[in-house]
């Protein structure tokens, strides 16, 4: 009897603290990919959820630079910029296009950096 109500309690709680994705992410990931992270056991889902906004912020090119192998992309707003209003996947490796019309570099951070920063905020 109590291994059974210690069964249920475990299964429930872990329903509880199981984490969702936000809904921004359907923006750039199909169900089956935000299923798949939320079921990886390697938190993933967390991260992504803080990338929403977290994950992007803007430079100046810097002087010398070349940047003409990165991707151009056209910014709505610098304010509160989210890598999923563009249909952008977080990757392994940090993304850089340039901002249409300017002199600025959009940044996207990668996983790893990501995970980096919210193990450094706890």
């Amino acid at each position: 009897m109590k291994k059974g109500l210690l069964i249920i309690l475990l299964v429930f709680t872990q329903q509880i603290v199981a984490q969702k994705a936000s809904p921004a992410l359907a923006k750039s990931y199909s169900k089956t990919e935000l299923q798949l992270f939320e079921q990886d056991g390697q938190g993933t889902i967390n991260v992504l959820n803080y990338a929403v906004d977290q994950a992007c912020y803007t430079i100046l090119i810097p002087q010398g630079k070349d940047v003409d192998q990165f991707p151009t992309i056209n910014l709505k707003s610098k304010k509160d910029i989210r890598f999923t209003d563009y249909q952008l996947q977080i990757k392994d490796r940090t993304q850089y296009f340039k901002i249409e019309g300017s002199n600025e570099l959009l940044v996207v951070k990668s996983i790893n950096v990501l995970r980096l920063e919210m193990q450094n905020k706890k």
